[in-house]
């Protein structure tokens, strides 16, 4: 009895199902590319050893029998049911028919009873994967009745064993190709996937004396996908703004709202607004938007000159303040992530740095990775912090991505902020002023008063005639409570007067004629200041107007 290479016989193969034999078919043969030159030497072969006219390699799919190679006569296919192989894979083992019309099996097959071809001699052994699949037939036949000899018959048989040889190096180079492919593929991908992701993030961050920057970002993965996670640095009038961001996902998706986020913060930061207002206008882009991805972002605001931070979350950790003393997470009260919520709110905290300090801003990524023994990935980070809290950025930024690198499950970013403290001299002071008449009285009373305190009498009468203007402006326009700010930085000589309102309406200079009583405000101010800006925040603006001191 004939057995494939894997023991089983022909007859066991055949009982079983034939999708399993189609689907060995379609992995060793592949139909569309041209056959190999070998099977031709085989069917050459085949004919001298059975004596036999004519010899053919066929393999028999869904619906058709194709003819791989013959000996004596044209390669052609035909229709799966009038195939003679079709039928003798079915029978089981090696099939031989010394008269085919003799035979139940083929007496009606038009290729035997003239409808087709005239064929009397038969023979077919079957192509037997390791699994007992069989994907065809290697058949030789003739015109007039022969009887194949056991010897002719087993050398068929091995010469069909030589014909799967051949099919399986073809599927082997098939398969070491497409591994090659594959292997270029992911390799051109994984290089796309880096510049975007390098396109994505910022090419440098702000250089200053006063805060020195540090940053890193590990990708969660080698190959194309992209991460989501992202940090900037944005320089404005008054402050330094640090952005760390994490967007769901990964993958060009969550890379294309990464980009859509970062740029959204950073032309609302680069507009003069406060961290929370910049979160409230992201959130209600993203929204109208319509994007089911949503992210995480975080802004700290810090005026370099005074040390005074401004802190808003949406859903994102909040920055670690680790030098001096202890780390610690600054307070702050996290809004929703950015996308999920209209109309959201972010509540911003306000943050003294003491003096010289170090801040690391940071995605989950950091933190998150997977750990033996239920370590908590923050109580690592709190340690890489304590141990490595006076070493230089560069190293440190080294540190605490340390434990990440060797996880790799999700992106990481950090950003650490080296603050050598504010200006030597720089002096701030507030006061609250009620929303109605009595407002420019206190503000003015209050300005002389620290203008004295500091030594900057000789300003003082300009500044008055300035804030005047601002506080009257302020309360006229919003009948609301008020504040005003007044900064001192010796290092540039300036005085910078600015008052708080709730209207998000920016003032313009208007027209006034010789007998009006109003309008002449902002000509003052522009007349007096060396120049005025506005600062919108989530709850209004703060016009502010500069004079020089020196």
């Amino acid at each position: 009895m004939y057995r494939s290479p894997s023991g089983r016989t022909a007859g066991e193969a055949a009982g079983l199902d034939d999708d399993a034999r189609l689907a060995a078919l379609h992995d060793y043969v592949d139909v569309t590319a041209e056959p190999p030159r070998e099977l031709q030497a085989v069917v050459r072969l085949a004919t001298r050893v059975t004596g036999l006219p004519h010899a053919v390699v066929n393999i028999v799919d869904e619906h058709l029998q194709r003819q791989l190679a013959a000996e004596g006569v044209e390669r052609s296919d035909c229709a799966r049911e009038d195939s003679m192989c079709a039928v003798s894979i079915g029978v089981g083992g090696l099939v031989h028919a010394p008269d085919a019309r003799r035979d139940v099996r083929f007496a009606a097959n038009p290729w035997v009873d003239g409808r087709m071809a005239r064929v009397r001699a038969y023979a077919a052994a079957p192509l037997l994967t390791p699994d007992g699949l069989a994907l065809g037939t290697l058949c030789v036949f003739g015109p007039d009745p022969v009887a194949l000899d056991e010897r002719r018959r087993a050398d068929l048989a091995d010469l069909a064993d030589l014909v799967v040889s051949i099919f399986d190096r073809e599927r082997r180079a098939r398969r070491e190709a497409h591994d090659r492919d594959a292997v270029e593929h992911a390799r051109r991908a994984a290089e796309t996937a880096r510049a975007l992701q390098a396109g994505l993030l910022p090419g440098a961050l702000p250089r200053e004396e006063a805060v020195r920057l540090t940053a890193r970002y590990l990708p969660g993965t080698d190959g194309a996908e992209v991460g989501g996670d992202f940090y900037d640095a944005v320089r404005t009038e008054r402050a330094l703004v640090l952005v760390m961001g994490d967007v769901q996902g990964h993958s060009t998706a969550a890379a294309a709202l990464m980009g859509q986020v970062r740029t959204a913060v950073r032309a609302y930061v680069s507009e003069g607004h406060d961290p929370s207002a910049v979160l409230q206008r992201t959130n209600d882009l993203l929204c109208a938007a319509g994007t089911e991805l949503f992210a995480t972002c975080c802004l700290l605001s810090l005026d370099t000159d005074t040390a005074e931070a401004v802190l808003a979350s949406a859903g994102h950790p909040a920055p670690v303040l680790f030098a001096p003393g202890p780390p610690r997470a600054l307070d702050v009260e996290p809004g929703p992530p950015l996308g999920v919520a209209p109309a959201a709110a972010y509540p911003a905290s306000r943050h003294r740095l003491p003096g010289r300090s170090r801040l690391l801003l940071h995605t989950d990524g950091v933190v998150e990775w997977p750990r033996a023994g239920g370590t908590d990935g923050t109580a690592v980070l709190e340690r890489a912090l304590r141990e490595h809290a006076d070493a230089d950025p560069e190293r440190l930024a080294d540190a605490l991505l340390a434990p990440a690198l060797g996880a790799r499950s999700d992106d990481a970013a950090l950003l650490v902020a080296d603050y050598a403290g504010p200006a030597p001299g720089s002096r701030e002071s507030q006061l609250q002023l009620p929303g109605d008449t009595r407002a420019v009285a206190a503000a003015r009373e209050h300005l002389r008063l620290t203008l004295d305190a500091w030594g900057l009498v000789r300003v003082a009468d300009e500044a008055e005639l300035v804030v005047s203007e601002l506080v009257t402006n302020a309360v006229l326009h919003t009948g609301a409570g008020t504040a005003l700010t007044v900064r001192h930085d010796p290092l540039s000589a300036c005085l910078a007067l600015g008052v708080d309102d709730s209207s998000t309406s920016h003032p313009l200079p208007r027209g006034a004629g010789e007998e009006s009583l109003s309008g002449r405000g902002l000509h003052i101010v522009d007349v007096l200041a060396e120049r005025w800006w506005v600062s919108a925040h989530g709850a209004g603006k703060t016009v502010w107007a500069e004079l020089r001191v020196a």
